[in-house]
């Protein structure tokens, strides 16, 4: 596509030159991945303005630029400039364009939210799959598109142009669907520009990134965006118990979309009924959009992940897929990487986990989980024992330390401990220090406080403002600043029945120290130490 007809479709000036200006085959916003015949999108970024890269872009090969403002001449020499005053709602129409529209005809999901948006596009692409599409799915924990081969991921949303380019390539692959998350600062950023999205998931909304957005109310307004920006025709897939979903609805409607509620707590289109949740996964009866009342397993615990899975089932019952066909499918999907996930002792012991649990509501989900998982087996202990093992019983219950069967300090019994290791990343939202603390002194009976990802404050401030928050102390607590030693720590402490969380950093395999970053992944290091 020649850059006149660019600027033909989308607007703003430009001086082409002869014969329609010259060729337009790329399009990119880093100019180091620039090339011969692409398109460098200048854009004004958080620090530093993309004008002071037209110089190493014009030296890589690139044809044109486009900026929302004049470049400098010596940096630009003979190359075309095109200015628009919508510089970054431009470079996803404009790869769109020039890729050949690779999304048309595809089914795309996109999935916001604080927490889930993991997981809920993780179990929609594998429930798009077993309805018979060939689905991508991109996110934090990295892209998958049609070929099957796992890519890393910079973030957890790419940007527009590349967010193009990878469909191109999907579509090549035989790809035919898309699920997808859409982080706050994408959507802020304009990086589904370009991009129709048939299914705008909203899990929740509670605090976080507010380094980057300064209150919850423009947090929110990041958020709505998805849904302001829907075609009509597509839907809204929305949380009915979240306070925030009635205005993504209301956006969502206000754009010609249709709007879609889920829960596992009250009635809504689809929602849940007879819910019984262990470690092992969760049995429950599902009802709404053509299924009546359904036995349904799934293999991953706590409500906050029937949620998740709610959500996922709309998009794929919304792709077309046969209602039979997803209610089977759900007791075969497995949980996203580092998203409560098992790791296995090789010799029995205590049941370790790994979740990327890194805010306040993230940690309070997956600790409740857990804490009522424990109780759960301690009622069911002590019922066990009460019909007809009185001795063994009080060996039980005389008291957390000696027996195998406790009660807590709120009175619930237990048949072994919650042990939770977590710490808070250095450079981002320090309001959610103390009440990360909080819920954990809550909900543990033993809280190591640690390192995360420190980058450049110093780790023992961070762990001082967390533990600011488990006031007054609940919780056994212990500080290492050392990560790999707080794990190793919460293993050797641990028992049968036990319960070790070791939250935070989920899929990660780097630690940002300073500005060093060093291989490091909550896994690998739990296995060593279980090893």
């Amino acid at each position: 596509m020649r850059l006149a007809e660019l600027v033909n479709l989308l607007g703003g000036s430009a001086t082409p030159g002869g014969g329609g200006g010259p060729e337009i085959t790329g399009v990119h916003l880093d100019s180091r991945r620039v090339g011969v015949g692409d398109l460098f999108f200048a854009l004004q970024g958080t620090r530093e303005a993309g004008t002071r890269y037209v110089r190493d872009a014009r030296l890589r090969g690139a044809s044109a630029v486009l900026a929302a403002g004049p470049v400098p001449a010596e940096d630009l020499g003979s190359l075309p400039l095109w200015q628009h005053p919508e510089p970054r709602r431009t470079a996803g129409l404009a790869a769109r364009a020039v890729y050949g529209d690779p999304g048309h005809g595809m089914f795309v999901a996109a999935v916001t939210g604080t927490n889930g948006k993991t997981t809920t596009a993780h179990l929609a692409g594998q429930l798009l799959a077993l309805g018979g599409r060939r689905c991508g799915v991109v996110g934090t924990a990295g892209i998958r598109l049609a070929d099957g081969r796992l890519r890393p991921a910079t973030h957890t949303t790419p940007d527009a142009p590349e967010l193009q380019r990878l469909l191109a390539e999907h579509a090549r692959l035989g790809g035919d669907a898309l699920a997808l998350e859409a982080s706050s600062h994408a959507l802020e950023q304009e990086r589904l520009s370009g991009l129709r999205v048939d299914a705008a998931v909203f899990t929740n909304l509670t605090r976080d990134h507010l380094d980057y957005h300064g209150d919850l109310e423009s947090y929110a307004r990041a958020k709505q965006r998805l849904f302001e920006g829907l075609e009509r025709g597509s839907k809204a897939v929305v949380n009915a118990d979240d306070p925030a979903s009635e205005r993504m609805a209301k956006a969502a409607r206000a754009a010609g979309a249709g709007v879609i509620t889920y829960s596992a707590r009250s009635q809504a289109d689809l929602c849940v009924s007879r819910l019984e949740t262990g470690l092992e996964g969760t049995h429950f009866d599902l009802h709404g959009m053509g299924i009546s009342g359904a036995r349904v397993h799934l293999p991953l615990p706590g409500r906050y992940n029937v949620e998740n899975a709610l959500a996922a089932v709309a998009c794929a019952l919304l792709s077309g897929a046969s209602p039979a066909t997803i209610v089977a499918g759900l007791a075969t999907v497995s949980p996203a990487p580092g998203r409560l996930e098992r790791i296995v002792a090789p010799h029995g012991g205590a049941r370790v986990f790994v979740d990327y649990a890194h805010s306040e509501d993230a940690l309070l989900n997956v600790c409740r989980t857990l804490r009522e998982t424990l109780e759960s087996e301690g009622a069911h202990a002590l019922d066990f024992a009460i019909r007809g093992e009185q001795k063994k019983h009080e060996a039980h219950v005389k008291g957390r330390e000696s027996a195998t069967c406790s009660r807590g300090t709120d009175g619930a019994a237990r048949t072994g401990r919650l042990i939770v290791v977590f710490g808070c990343g250095g450079d981002r939202d320090r309001g959610k220090r103390s009440p990360m603390g909080r819920v954990v002194n809550e909900y543990a009976d033993i809280a190591i406080v640690t390192s995360d990802n420190p980058r450049s404050e110093d780790p023992e401030r961070i762990i001082s403002e967390v533990v600011a928050g488990m006031q007054p102390p609940r919780a056994e607590r212990t500080v290492e600043v050392d990560r790999r030693s707080a794990i190793r720590r919460a293993i050797e402490v641990a028992r049968e029945g036990d319960v070790v969380l070791i939250a935070g950093k989920g899929h990660e395999n780097t630690q940002t120290i300073g500005s060093r970053v060093h291989e490091f992944d909550d896994r690998e290091v739990a296995r060593e130490a279980l090893r």
